[in-house]
């Protein structure tokens, strides 16, 4: 199989009944492979229509007619050969295919992997990290939530200048690695915005809390592994996403932006530097995506098919009409939790004075009041994610209403988690007092 930029990743070698392996790499004969005929390899969205005439895409059924496009096609036949020369990644992704079957030979890492994978669905990874600020520290706990929303919007935008294909979309389906068993990820691959995240909430742990780096490297190297285990990452993917993550990390853990705002105490610094942060992140991620041409359109249909003939026969039936598995193109649509939770969680350190004089030093009291506001956070946290669902599915809104009030929903979580729900958890045991009392 011949790998390069653009193009030459996302096709396959031809059959063995007509040309010989490429590379190292044989595709099966057409009889022996699943075809896709879904609507996107024809046709995009609406969404991503705008990104396509940027780059000036012709329909993938006319591109595959065209010469012109270095694509030589059979039309009843699903794999191809590019016309184009060999590149410096083709001898990358030959060892990094390599080091992936010896990853893969690591014993019973399946339930570890996939453990790791769905952790940041938002059911699972937003409970999760409000337990450190209800039980361990708010200052600290809502400093990690920050740093962890940027860095994945730095991620965000490194995907979005390389670009680079997934392992599974690009090699053949029988390669010799394992299957997804679910692990499905529809954005691009470099760097791993998993291990960017659990490597990066290390190291800032590490920072903020003083040791415990060997611990934290480690950490990140085992995530980094899981994620080559799934075939969901080249292994320089996972090495860029821990030093990426892990370098962020520490630096802000080292200096906390939120911990001098907090000490600060001013609601105009606060709402400056959280309103100038945000946008700062944002203006990166549209700047790269203005300054860098997607990915073209009939190379993005062809990185889904290959990844939709890599799943095994029943989860391809279940999967080929499900609209969920679709690639994302480059859209801002899914970054908007990440930036509302940023501004917000800033923005709320100015009213700390006012609203929270304890923001500080909570939570407050022994183990039990702090399982007592865990309690109270997490019912709320549950309120607050069924408004959420609500939201999303309201009928008849533009993209853009959506979108606005899907912000104004994770301000609402931020502004519960970080402020309201510790001055219900307070109010709560007022009234108890007062009725024990009296």
């Amino acid at each position: 199989m011949v790998l390069g930029n653009a193009a030459p990743y996302a096709l396959r070698p031809p059959p063995l009944a007509r040309f010989p392996p490429l590379n190292g790499f044989a595709c099966a004969p057409p009889t022996a492979r699943r075809r896709s005929h879904h609507p996107l390899l024809t046709a995009t969205t609406a969404r991503d229509n705008w990104e396509n005439k940027r780059a000036g895409d012709p329909e993938p059924s006319d591109a595959c007619k065209d010469a012109t496009q270095k694509l030589l096609f059979d039309p009843d036949d699903e794999c191809a050969v590019p016309n184009a020369p060999l590149t410096p990644y083709t001898a990358l992704h030959r060892a990094e295919f390599r080091a992936l079957q010896l990853i893969q030979k690591l014993p019973a890492l399946m339930p570890l992997a996939l453990g790791v994978h769905y952790s940041l669905r938002p059911k699972i990874i937003t409970p999760l990290l409000a337990l450190i600020v209800w039980l361990i520290s708010l200052p600290r706990g809502a400093s990690l939530v920050i740093f962890v929303c940027a860095s994945d919007l730095v991620n965000t935008a490194v995907k979005w200048a390389v670009q680079r294909p997934r392992p599974r979309w690009i090699l053949p389906d029988d390669a010799g690695l394992l299957s997804p068993v679910g692990a499905w990820e529809v954005d691009l691959s470099f760097p791993s915005a998993h291990t960017q995240f659990f490597g990066g909430l290390a190291f800032c742990a590490c920072a903020m809390w003083g040791g415990g780096w060997a611990a934290g490297l480690l950490f990140g190297i085992v995530v980094g592994l899981t994620r080559s285990y799934l075939s969901v990452h080249w292994p320089t993917d996972t090495l860029a996403g821990l030093l990426l993550g892990g370098g962020l990390g520490g630096l802000w853990g080292t200096f906390d932006p939120y911990a001098v705002l907090l000490r600060a105490g001013s609601p105009l610094l606060s709402l400056a530097f959280a309103t100038a942060f945000s946008t700062g992140l944002l203006c990166l991620m549209l700047s790269v995506r203005q300054a860098v041409p997607p990915v073209a359109n009939d190379v993005r249909a062809l990185w889904f098919n290959n990844a939709m003939a890599s799943l095994p026969p029943g989860e391809y039936e279940e999967a080929i009409e499900n609209p969920r598995r679709r690639l994302k193109p480059r859209s801002l649509k899914d970054k908007i939790p990440m930036l509302a939770t940023v501004w917000c969680a800033l923005a709320l350190t100015g009213l700390y004075p006012a609203a929270l004089t304890t923001a500080a030093a909570e939570p407050l009291g022994p183990l039990a009041h702090r399982i007592g506001q865990t309690a109270v956070g997490l019912g709320g946290l549950g309120a607050v994610g069924e408004l959420k669902n609500r939201v999303g599915r309201l009928d008849g809104l533009t993209e853009r209403s959506k979108g606005a009030l899907k912000a104004l929903t994770y301000v609402a979580i931020c502004a519960w988690t970080f402020l309201l729900s510790q001055r219900a958890h307070h109010g709560l045991l007022a009234v108890g007092r007062r009725v024990l009392g009296g």
